[in-house]
C-alpha cells in the first residue's frame, strides 16, 4: 500500500495497492483508529470477513483485548485484517489520520472562501476528497465509490494464489488515459492492443465457485443487439468503447457483443446472467473486456466472476474516464 484516499462522499478509505489497477474501498465499519492494543484470533488466513468474524464470536478472549483475523479481500486480491486500527495496520492507520486531517483543514479552509465569495459548489469541489501518499504529499481526487473489499459476490471470494502478503506493504497502479488521434477521437485501448498481440497487462485471476443465478442460466445464446449500446453514463467511456469495437473489426474479430450476457467462444452458450462490458471472438479464444472509472473497483470483481463462468475466456481490465 502506498496511498490513501479519503472524502466527503466516499463512506470510507480508498486504499491504493500495488498489482491492482483500481483502488479498493475499506468501509468505515472496518476501521477503528482508537484501537492501540489488539492481538491475533489465530495464524489463519480466512477466506471472507464473514467467516473470519464468526470464528472470532465463537472463541471467547482470555485476555479481555480486542481480536482480530486476516482474510482475503478484493475478491482474493488482498489479504486484510477484520478491523484497520493502529494495532493491526499501523501504516495505514497513520495515513487513514493524515488524509483525513488534510481533508478537513482544506474544507475548513475553502468553506472561509465559499463565505466571501458566495461560490460554494464550485468551491467544495475541489475539497471533498483528497488522498495522501507514503512519504509525499496529497495527490488525486477520487470520487465516490462502489465496491468493497468483499466486492460485489461475497459468495464467490474464494482464496486466490496471488495473494501473498498482507495489504499493509502493497501500491497504486495509476490509470494511463488511452492516446488520442490527430483528429481527438479516441484511440484503440493501450490494454486491448496489448491484449491481442499477446501481452494482456490485466494479471490472470484464478476461477471460483460460480453464483446460482450464474450456474441456473439457460445455455441458449441469446440473440444479438446492437453495438452502439451505451455501457454507462460516461460520454467518453462509450466513445472509447466504439473506437474498440472498430479496431476490433480491422483486426478481424468476430461476435462482438456490447452489454449483453456472458458466451462463450463461437457461441457455444450462455454461462452467466452478467453483462460484460464488451466481448468477443479472436484466433479462436473468448475476449472478455471491462471499463472502470479510475475511481471504480469493481474490476477484481468482475474479472473473478467472469473466469468462474469461463475459465478459458481472457479478461482484459481498462481504465476509461
Amino acid at each position: 500500500m502506498t496511498a490513501v484516499g479519503f472524502g466527503l462522499t466516499v463512506g470510507g478509505y480508498l486504499l491504493y495497492c500495488e498489482g491492482l489497477p483500481l483502488p479498493v474501498l475499506v468501509p468505515d465499519s472496518h476501521v477503528d483508529l482508537g484501537l492501540t492494543s489488539t492481538e491475533p484470533l489465530n495464524p489463519s488466513i480466512y477466506p471472507d470477513r464473514d467467516t473470519a468474524l464468526t470464528d472470532m464470536a465463537a472463541s471467547a478472549s482470555k485476555s479481555g483485548q480486542a481480536r482480530y483475523a486476516y482474510y482475503r479481500g478484493a475478491g482474493g486480491a488482498l489479504i486484510v485484517p477484520t478491523l484497520f486500527s493502529p494495532a493491526t495496520t499501523p501504516r495505514i492507520a497513520r495515513l487513514m489520520l493524515e488524509v483525513r486531517e488534510h481533508l478537513g483543514e482544506t474544507v475548513q479552509r475553502e468553506l472561509k472562501v465559499m463565505l466571501l465569495t458566495l461560490t460554494g459548489t464550485r468551491v467544495l469541489q475541489g475539497a471533498f476528497s483528497r488522498v495522501v501518499r507514503m512519504a509525499s504529499g496529497p495527490a488525486l481526487r477520487p470520487t465516490a465509490r462502489k465496491e468493497v473489499l468483499e466486492g460485489e459476490a461475497p459468495a464467490s471470494r474464494t482464496p486466490v494464489t496471488r495473494a501473498t502478503a498482507p495489504a499493509t506493504d502493497t501500491a497504486s497502479a495509476s490509470a494511463v488515459p488511452a492516446p488520442t488521434t490527430v483528429t481527438g477521437a479516441p484511440a484503440p485501448s493501450r490494454g486491448l492492443v496489448q491484449a491481442l498481440a499477446g501481452n494482456n497487462p490485466t494479471p490472470p485471476m484464478a476461477p471460483g465457485p460460480r453464483l446460482p443465478q450464474d450456474v441456473a442460466i439457460s445455455p441458449t445464446v441469446p440473440r444479438l443487439r446492437k453495438l452502439n449500446r451505451p455501457i454507462g453514463p460516461s460520454p467518453s467511456q462509450n466513445a472509447q468503447l466504439q473506437a474498440d469495437i472498430e479496431y476490433l473489426r480491422k483486426m478481424g474479430a468476430t461476435n462482438i457483443r456490447v452489454n449483453q450476457q456472458q458466451i462463450t467462444a463461437r457461441n457455444a452458450q450462455r454461462v452467466g446472467v452478467n453483462r460484460p462490458d464488451l466481448q468477443f471472438d479472436y484466433n479462436g479464444r473468448r475476449y472478455q473486456v471491462e471499463y472502470d472509472t479510475p475511481m471504480s473497483a469493481r474490476g477484481p470483481g468482475h474479472q473473478l466472476r467472469t473466469a468462474s463462468n469461463d475459465p478459458n475466456a481472457e479478461i482484459i481490465l481498462l481504465i476509461a474516464p
